[in-house]
C-alpha cells in the first residue's frame, strides 16, 4: 500500500470513531428489539398461497390457450392461401401466333447458352419454352437449316 491509501483509511476511520456516528450507534442500540409476530406471518404465508394459486391457474390456462391460438392462426393462414383467388400477372407481350413463338425460342435459346455454358451439354437441357410448332406451313426445315 502506498501512503495515499493509507491516509484514505485513516481518514474512514477517523469519521467512523466520530461523535456523530457514536450518538447514531448509542440511538440504534437504543431501539427496541421486535420480532415479527406470529399473526403477521400467518397473514404474509396466506397471501403468498394466494398469488401462487392464481399464478398456477394462469400457467394452466396458457399452456392450453397458447397452442390453441397457434393452431387457430395457423388454419386462418391455410384458409387465406388456399381460398384465395389467384391473379396471375398478365404477359407483356399479347399472344399474336408465329411472334411469341420466336420471343419464346429466343429466350429459351438464351437460357439454353446462359446453362450450358456452366458445363452442360445443350443436349442434357430439357426446355419447356415451346412445346408445340405452329401449324401454319410457311416453314420448311431447309428454310430453318438455312438460317
Amino acid at each position: 500500500m502506498n501512503g495515499r491509501d493509507l491516509d484514505r483509511m485513516n481518514s474512514v476511520d477517523d469519521m467512523i470513531e466520530s461523535p456523530e456516528q457514536h450518538s447514531v450507534r448509542k440511538l440504534v442500540q437504543a431501539l427496541p428489539e421486535e420480532s415479527l409476530s406470529l399473526a403477521w406471518r400467518s397473514s404474509l404465508n396466506e397471501k403468498l398461497l394466494e398469488t401462487a394459486a392464481a399464478k398456477k391457474r394462469r400457467n394452466r390456462l396458457n399452456w392450453i390457450l397458447r397452442p390453441a391460438l397457434g393452431l387457430g392462426l395457423a388454419s386462418v393462414l391455410a384458409v387465406i392461401v388456399l381460398f384465395h383467388p389467384s391473379q396471375a400477372p398478365k404477359s407483356s407481350t399479347p399472344d399474336r401466333g408465329i411472334e411469341s413463338a420466336i420471343v419464346s425460342d429466343h429466350r429459351a435459346s438464351v437460357l439454353l447458352g446462359e446453362v450450358s455454358s456452366a458445363g452442360l451439354n445443350v443436349n442434357e437441357v430439357a426446355s419447356e419454352a415451346n412445346p408445340q410448332e405452329p401449324d401454319d406451313g410457311l416453314w420448311t426445315d431447309s428454310d430453318v437449316q438455312g438460317l
